[in-house]
């Protein structure tokens, strides 16, 4: 059986990359505060600067880029098997060694690297598409309305109708070292887990539908999504309401006593978010955003690569780096998502796909894929599958 090493440039999604790279950027946003020890898992109040700076986080960040990402995962799934049975291979079987390798990969950032990785919880809760795939587009929008409004009424019933809403939990007092990060990844990680699957899996099937539809290709109406980008807005804006009201009539910003806000603002902005680049990229072209197309591309690269050289500045400067203003954790992360784009956007031009990738494909389909431009697909041997 033969097997295709790499994806035609012709036949990619470029708007699905354009949308993985602003999403991958955008979780380093909200990764760093917690990767330099100064983020939710350490502290939830902030005064000052940083409470004005944790507010525009809780607006514009925080839950809106995973919501993406989960999104993304689910319209990945689909176009993956559809290709796949296009092509004559065992997708479900290929899927699920995509699955595997995905959580060994991921096992191994959480422990080694960073505490709050997502790959290992995508890997699991991948497992729960199969039943899905072949379901029909008003089943798929029934269950994921079911599971969404499920985890919404538990983020209401905690963080504002109990006391929890004002606690300031916190996981860790300083920067986790290796033991720490595996006992949270074995008890608060399965934990998270078990609770967000209802969460994630309904944004999954969200994605699912939007594959089917093949929105990806262009094929949506331009004015649905424009009414639907000014709704996402006007919806937001309702949300940031009372929590701007909180940080004004509070000395003390806690981010826990607002969160069932940010939640729900994380679904209307996170559609706002896709909206507007879905109408920026059919107004100028998708050429316009080929930095961040580059960095979907590279996502799985990308993605490991920030907590890589985080973690070499933690190593150099230790805990003291806890002690860096949100300011100035912001300005590092706009420093490296220029670096990554231009990175990704030279890297492209040699190689086919990421470090990452690569070793993703080749976990997948079991040879080893052509790297660089030069060499020739004869080169791939596949393997019986």
């Amino acid at each position: 059986m033969t097997a295709v090493t790499n994806e035609s440039a012709h036949t990619r999604l470029i708007l699905l990359d354009i949308l993985r790279g602003f999403a991958v950027l955008g979780i380093f946003f909200v990764n760093i505060p917690d990767m330099v020890g100064n983020g939710l898992a350490f502290r939830s109040s902030f005064t000052g600067a940083d409470a004005l700076l944790r507010l525009f986080y809780d607006m514009f960040f925080q839950t809106k880029l995973y919501t993406i990402f989960s999104f993304l995962f689910g319209a990945g799934f689909t176009i993956f098997m559809q290709n796949a049975e296009r092509k004559g291979l065992p997708a479900r079987r290929l899927f699920l060694r995509r699955l595997l390798v995905l959580l060994v990969i991921g096992l191994l950032h959480g422990v080694l690297l960073w505490f709050g990785d997502i790959l290992t919880s995508y890997a699991l809760l991948g497992l729960l598409l199969f039943p899905f795939y072949r379901r029909s587009i008003a089943t798929l929008i029934v269950w994921s309305l079911i599971l969404l409004g499920l985890f919404t009424l538990l983020i209401l019933f905690l963080y504002a109708w109990s006391p929890f809403g004002a606690a300031s939990p916190r996981t860790f007092t300083q920067i986790p070292a290796l033991q720490q990060r595996l006992d949270y990844l074995l008890n608060i990680g399965l934990l998270n887990n078990l609770i967000f699957s209802f969460e994630v899996v309904g944004l999954y099937l969200v994605g699912i539908v939007a594959a089917k539809k093949q929105w990806f290709s262009g094929s949506f109406h331009v004015t649905a999504v424009r009414s639907l980008q000014f709704a996402a807005l006007v919806v937001s804006v309702l949300l940031f309401i009372p929590m701007v009201q909180y940080y004004i009539s509070s000395p003390v910003y806690n981010t826990f006593a607002v969160y069932h806000f940010t939640y729900l603002s994380g679904k209307s902005m996170a559609i706002f978010y896709i909206c507007t680049l879905v109408l920026a990229a059919r107004r100028w072209g998708s050429e316009r955003f080929r930095g961040l197309a580059a960095v979907g591309r590279l996502s799985l690269t990308v993605y490991l690569l920030q907590s890589i050289i985080t973690a070499g500045f933690v190593a150099g400067f230790g805990q003291r780096i806890s002690q860096a203003p949100l300011w100035l954790e912001m300005i590092y992360a706009v420093i490296m998502t220029v670096l990554f784009i231009v990175g990704s956007k030279a890297w492209l031009k040699r190689y086919r796909m990421g470090p990452a990738e690569w070793l993703w494909r080749a976990g997948t389909y079991g040879f080893v894929p052509a790297l660089r431009r030069s060499e020739e697909r004869s080169m791939s041997k596949p393997m019986s599958l």
